[in-house]
């Protein structure tokens, strides 16, 4: 049963993502939309439908509030397509983590340019000494003579 209900979320996922971008038509659904994942409750009459927008706090909510007016109409057509006995009932869920998670990895990758750039000239001042005119000599070269 459960290898079942993998394949049932998974097939929900791809049709419901497919019906997102070609048939609904709601302008608050015009945002960036993903469909994270989709879990199957263990009866098969119910399945949570984790969502990621990209926009303000309004625009994700709208967009929620949108799928959640087209509910019927989504669960009708999905239902036609993956020709289940029960088609689950939708329930559309915002995860706010994602977006989170993205700041947070952006953040770690700014810091770590900013740390490499501070190493890159620590090690640049600790192999070479600085002339008179700014630039950087190699302790390990020799001075030129002048001729």
């Amino acid at each position: 049963m459960e290898i079942r209900s993998r394949k049932i979320e998974e097939l929900i996922k791809v049709k419901l993502s497919t019906l997102l971008y070609r048939d609904l038509k709601d302008p608050r659904l015009d945002t960036f939309i993903t469909i994270l994942g989709v879990s199957l409750s263990k009866d098969g009459r119910s399945a949570r439908v984790m969502v990621s927008v990209i926009g303000s706090k309004q625009e994700k909510y709208a967009a929620i509030r949108g799928l959640d007016n087209a509910r019927g109409y989504i669960q009708h057509r999905l239902g036609r397509e993956m020709r289940l006995k029960y088609m689950p009932h939708l329930i559309f869920i915002l995860d706010e983590k994602t977006e989170e998670t993205v700041r947070f990895v952006h953040r770690l990758v700014e810091s770590e340019r900013r740390n490499s750039e501070v190493e890159r000239s620590r090690v640049q001042e600790s192999n070479g000494i600085e002339l008179q005119d700014g630039s950087l000599r190699l302790e390990t070269e020799e001075p030129e003579e002048n001729m």
